[in-house]
């Protein structure tokens, strides 16, 4: 086909029309990269600027959120409620108990606690407030930041402290933090540039509008602003080129600028859309080195990223790890527990494979911490829980989740394997080289198991509370000290005790209906004197009685003690008021250990102080709830002494090392558990010397000695030998519904 003549041009004609058409063609193509690079660019600065957003918005909420949950550790500290009831020592306490503990952090400025009338709980005019960012009166509104004197944001934070028995507010504790330094303590930030984080003005205002007034920039990325600059100067070049070199033929121009264009911005694409793949550096050699440094920088700051990523990852699970590990004994803590329970619950579903719960416990551990000290508690913890993981399958995690309390899941363990691990395990426990961390006494644990099984029909989710009950069992035997988990334990722990009369017992210790209280002599030796022990009976009907073991066993399930305990009292009170208790004698009355760490204990008998007068009245507190507390029981049992009221020591001889506490405990009378007064008739003689080298010690030591379960004129005369002062029993007298006069 012949081409028309129009079409036929000289060379320079079309030499011209090319270079105009590869210099328009080269304008374009320059403005589009410019557009396409000029856009990333941007799109990354907006990204990195929402992403600082998100991150600072949520660093504050969390920097909030945890220095709530600071405070309300705070408000349940032990000390925090000490100064409420003794504030003596409040500058002390505040200035090296408080700020040498865990709970003072070092972002805090100050901390204080406030009275019922939001005043400082102890104001004094020559302590200086000046440099304290907190009220001496609670007048801001909760959650405010104010700008000390030195320009810092400081957040205020008030909570209230609640008793712990009826949860009335009894103060306040305050807080100020320096906010900005606990941003930035408490949080990482990836994309905020921390040496930027400003407030914008040193007015006060709530917390709320922190969002809005904190200013900062979000972080420089030099490798993005290096590859911008980089395509900036490498457009120039090429529109210089282009103007400059126009007669370069269009494959020339194809295979040098165009092709290793279109891959850079193919693999840029690529790294967008999947960042976290690998992806490997485009092939072939660019003829120009400035896309060829594009390309390997491209390529290396994508896998140093993807490394620095890979290390962040890394660090964050050890973290993770490091949060689910107790930092006493090195094995995992509760919150693993959690999520290792929830997960053995979920697969014991689907594939019903036996798991078996063990728990064990070292028995009188708090009497021994007190005795040797925290330091040797803290390395029989460790020691515990060594041994244990050592002992236990390769197959077995082992986990503490109380003070001395450490759980075992085993999966794929029926019954009789998991007794085996136990009674193993128990037995290097026993051979622990305990002796050397000074401990004299043999140490002792009690194990409690239990197990699901698709043939047991045993449901999962009740194996740790089923457990603790065997381990309970497991602690009142000697000998037994690895119990299973039987339907029998269940039945005995509600003691086949139908909900009516569960129902009549709560309803009497709550409101006093079909109570009948009775009462068993104590008479002294030489029969000048004598007092009485209140009973607690339930009879709700003429004929029928409730028996004490049935009655105690729902209060400690119910955790009735404290409600019995005042019910009791107010039944004696009533009883005196009535003039049923001979004048001139007394009464005993028992009270439980969760009673006596109650902060209203001593106001439980002040309607008896009139009383003691014409009446001795004695408050038997057990042997094992008075060395427990024995710091704490000492100072408020001797106020009551001073007030007239006698303590005795119920059930001397079943507890941990009595002997060890005895000199200093605050009481005035001694009772003999009953095994004791019984073992009396034993024929053996060591036995029968110890009990009465006992009782002589107690006497030396100037208590009265009051021998319980006489029921024989045999058990009286050995009682008598042995030095008891008072004695008390079915041969003496039995419990009656009236207090005779003997």
């Amino acid at each position: 086909m012949d081409i028309p003549k129009i079409l036929i041009k000289s060379i320079r004609f079309y030499f011209i029309l090319f270079t105009v058409a590869v210099t328009f063609a080269g304008i374009l193509l320059n403005y589009s990269l410019y557009k396409e690079s000029y856009n990333i660019q941007e799109t990354i600065y907006l990204q990195t600027q929402m992403q600082s957003k998100t991150e600072v918005d949520k660093a504050l909420a969390n920097t909030l959120t945890k220095l709530k949950t600071q405070l309300k550790t705070l408000a349940q500290w032990d000390e925090v409620h000490q100064q409420f009831y003794d504030p003596i020592f409040y500058f002390f306490w505040q200035e090296e108990r408080l700020k040498d503990s865990l709970h003072f952090r070092k972002y805090y400025d100050n901390i204080e606690l406030y009275d019922l009338d939001k005043q400082l709980l102890i104001f004094m005019a020559s302590k200086n407030y000046s440099n304290s960012s907190l009220p001496t009166k609670m007048g801001m509104k909760n959650e405010t930041v104010v700008f000390n004197t030195q320009g810092k944001a400081m957040l205020i934070l008030f909570e209230p402290v609640k008793s712990r028995h009826n949860g009335e507010i009894k103060g306040y504790v305050g807080v100020s933090v320096n906010l900005i330094e606990m941003l930035l303590s408490e949080n990482e930030f990836n994309y905020t540039d921390t040496t930027s984080i400003h407030f914008q003005s040193q007015q006060n205002f709530h917390f709320s509008k922190a969002y809005d007034k904190l200013e900062y920039n979000s972080i420089s990325r030099p490798v993005n602003d290096y590859l911008w600059q980089l395509a900036e100067n490498l457009i120039i070049d090429l529109m210089l080129l282009l103007i400059l070199l126009t007669f370069m033929l269009a494959i020339l121009f194809k295979f040098t600028i165009y092709a290793p264009l279109d891959k850079i911005s193919t693999y840029l694409k690529q790294l967008k859309t999947q960042p976290h793949e690998q992806h490997p550096i485009p092939s072939g050699r660019f003829l120009l080195k400035e896309f060829e440094e594009l390309k390997i920088s491209l390529h290396d700051y994508h896998k140093n990223l993807q490394e620095t990523q890979q290390m962040l990852d890394n660090q964050n699970r050890k973290v993770w790890e490091q949060a689910r590990r107790d930092g006493l004994s090195n094995v995992l803590n509760r919150r693993a527990f959690d999520e290792a329970w929830a997960e053995t619950v979920d697969n014991f579903v689907t594939d019903q494979k036996p798991v078996t719960f063990v728990l064990f416990d070292c028995d009188f551990f708090k009497a021994l911490n007190d005795t040797y000290g925290h330091d040797v508690g803290d390395e029989v913890i460790k020691l515990t829980a060594s041994t244990i993981q050592k002992s236990l399958p390769i197959d077995a995690t082992v986990f503490r989740i109380g003070g001395d309390e450490f759980a075992v899941i085993i999966h794929n363990c029926p019954l009789d394997r998991g007794i085996e691990i136990a009674e193993n395990t128990l037995n290097e426990l026993s051979v622990a080289p305990f002796n050397t961390l000074g401990i004299r006494e043999k140490l002792t644990f009690s194990v409690g198991l239990s197990v699901a099984s698709k043939q047991l029909n045993n449901e999962i989710v009740n194996l740790p509370r089923q457990a603790d009950m065997a381990m309970y069992q497991a602690k009142q035997s000697i000998r037994n000290k690895i119990q299973c988990y039987d339907l029998q334990i269940d039945l005995e722990s509600h003691s086949l005790i139908s909900n009516q009369t569960i129902n009549t017992i709560v309803d009497a210790i709550n409101t006093g209906k079909n109570i009948e209280m009775h009462y068993q002599p104590i008479v002294s030796i030489d029969g000048n004197s004598h007092y009485y022990e209140t009973l607690l009976r339930i009879r709700p009907k003429t004929d029928e009685l409730i028996f004490p073991k049935d009655i105690f066993n729902i209060v400690y399930r119910r955790r009735l003690e404290v409600e019995l305990d005042k019910q009791v009292i107010k039944q004696i009170i009533q009883a005196l008021e009535q003039n049923k208790i001979p004048v001139n004698t007394g009464l005993s009355i028992n009270i439980s250990g969760k009673t006596l760490l109650q902060p209203f204990f001593p106001e439980l008998f002040k309607s008896l102080k009139p009383y003691l007068s014409n009446y001795q009245i004695v408050l038997e507190i057990t042997e094992n709830s008075l060395i427990d507390h024995l710091d704490y029981a000492s100072e408020v049992l001797n106020n009551l002494r001073a007030e007239g009221f006698k303590i005795a020591l119920d059930d001397f001889g079943s507890g941990y090392s009595s002997i060890r506490y005895l000199a200093n405990m605050p009481v005035d009378i001694i009772k003999f558990d009953m095994s004791m007064t019984h073992a009396l008739l034993e024929k053996d003689n060591k036995t029968q010397e110890i009990i009465r080298s006992t009782a002589q010690m107690v006497l030396h030591a100037g208590y009265d000695l009051v021998m319980e379960g006489i029921e024989t004129k045999q058990m009286l005369e050995l009682a008598k030998d042995a030095g008891a002062t008072y004695i008390q029993g079915f041969l003496i007298g039995k419990p009656q519904k009236t207090a005779k006069k003997i």
